[in-house]
């Protein structure tokens, strides 16, 4: 199957979709960085400690795919890390949690604000985007994303104890949230003044599936208020990504002042542009696993279709991408057939309108 090539590129799209000009193709991203090295013969493990591997892996992807995100992911566990958390690397998948930085809400006092000049891996994905700002910045808007305040303090006290602690400790879950909020602001500052990228936030722990609503509004609202405004200090906007059911709580992640929301494909792109298309941005949710890694490409098709029918003309934009992380073992075939159905059913795209690829006779040869 051979990728069907368009004329703008992603930095042209995505000015011109922004301004509410007619683009090419819906805007289109593929959440792929970390679990992509095995398209290319590279191990997972190599590829987090190594500048070159990194390098090598988004220009192939820019390449092979030409979605229009590009960037290392800092994921939900590089910040963590580099505060003492300590990872497991399998070869060929991604990385997991071993051992939680701290052992006690006390640990806290003695813990140190991050440093990205040298602390974890951060020395090498500055490397790696200085190198792909210098490839790439003419045509791409490079950017990254990383675990918020609530998924990182989980992460550095252990998800069990933090959820536990959040009935008997209030008091230690609020100082670590603090925590948390003030290492990712810190990093992403130092980041952005570096490297002049933006950065989204991932909350896989803010979903009902893990927490409840009050929960929500008690211990993670407040905090995602405060990060999404202390961004917003340096970089345009910031958006979202929740994994899991999340429409009990759109309405309070909306009014966090969020400038995008990226939601699981277990929840409604069409119900979601209703209720809150007017005062936010949405990107979603062609479904991962069952559809992206195992389906045919006329399944991709179709669910490509799907999703830009429900939020194709969503008034404050809409990009396309995976409802969650691309999964490791998607081959080549289904990204290329995922990256064709938006060029076709995206076709014409302007913010607040249907693109003119949609018909409902059209079919994909």
């Amino acid at each position: 199957m051979e990728l069907i090539r368009l004329e703008m590129t992603p930095k042209e799209r995505k000015l011109a979709y922004a301004r509410g000009e007619e683009v090419d193709r819906i805007p289109t991203s593929l959440s792929a960085g970390e679990t992509a090295p095995p398209l290319y013969g590279i191990d997972i493990r190599d590829y987090y400690f190594s500048a070159d591997a990194m390098v090598e892996v988004e220009t192939r992807l820019a390449n092979d795919f030409q979605a229009d995100n590009m960037g290392v992911g800092l994921g939900l566990r590089t910040l963590v890390e580099a505060l003492g958390t300590k990872l497991i690397y399998p070869r060929k998948n991604v990385s997991y949690i071993a051992e939680p930085a701290l052992k006690s809400f006390g640990d806290i006092e003695n813990m140190e604000l991050v440093n990205v000049e040298k602390d974890g891996r951060f020395p090498i994905i500055i490397e790696a985007f200085e190198r792909l700002q210098a490839q790439f910045g003419e045509e791409r808007i490079l950017g990254s994303g990383l675990a918020g305040p609530l998924t990182t303090a989980a992460s550095l006290i252990g998800t069990e104890n933090f959820l536990k602690a959040t009935i008997k400790n209030k008091e230690g879950v609020h100082r670590l949230l603090q925590y948390s909020t003030d290492c990712i602001i810190k990093c992403l500052k130092d980041l952005n003044r570096k490297l002049g990228i933006g950065f989204m936030l991932s909350e896989p722990m803010a979903a009902r599936n893990l927490l409840s609503k009050k929960q929500f509004n008690e211990f993670f609202l407040p905090y995602l208020k405060q990060a999404v405004e202390r961004m917003n200090e340096f970089q345009g906007g910031t958006s979202i990504h929740i994994c899991g059911n999340t429409k009990d709580r759109w309405e309070e992640v909306v009014e966090a002042k969020v400038s995008g929301f990226w939601v699981d494909n277990c929840e409604s792109l069409k119900e979601l542009k209703e209720a809150f298309g007017d005062r936010v941005a949405i990107s979603g949710n062609v479904i991962p696993v069952e559809v992206l890694r195992d389906g045919t490409p006329e399944e991709i098709a179709e669910n490509v279709r799907f999703c830009i029918e429900q939020a194709g003309d969503n008034p404050c934009g809409y990009n396309l991408c995976p409802g969650c992380t691309t999964p490791v073992g998607t081959s080549k075939e289904n990204m290329i057939a995922f990256m064709n159905a938006a060029a076709i059913y995206g076709r014409g795209a302007r913010k607040g309108y249907m693109p003119k690829g949609i018909e409902k006779n059209y079919k994909i040869i």
